[in-house]
């Protein structure tokens, strides 16, 4: 069985950025090599974005924000469940 990375929630809230730079960001980092940006919930007009990462550890995304000039409210390690594992499950 294939060992996978730790997967991290990233909190930011930002309202100051513009949207422009925000998604020059998400160009740039689309390319990162270190870590894998899986996917992103946002809201844009208020300034808010949860980031889903796939990295080795919290530091190298810590590494990656401050390169990118990013700020961040929390970096939270999560796992991943789906509905489809608990339908009909009986424990």
């Amino acid at each position: 069985m294939e060992e996978t990375m730790p997967y991290y929630l990233v909190a930011h809230c930002e309202p100051s950025v513009p949207r422009e730079t925000v998604e020059a960001r998400w160009a740039r980092l689309s390319e990162e090599k270190r870590a894998s940006w899986l996917r992103t919930w946002h809201n844009l007009d208020v300034g808010k974005r949860y980031c889903w990462w796939e990295a080795a550890n919290k530091e190298i995304l810590e590494q990656i924000f401050q390169e990118h000039q990013i700020t961040w409210e929390k970096i939270t390690e999560v796992q991943l469940t789906t509905p489809a594992e608990w339908v009909s499950r009986e424990d």
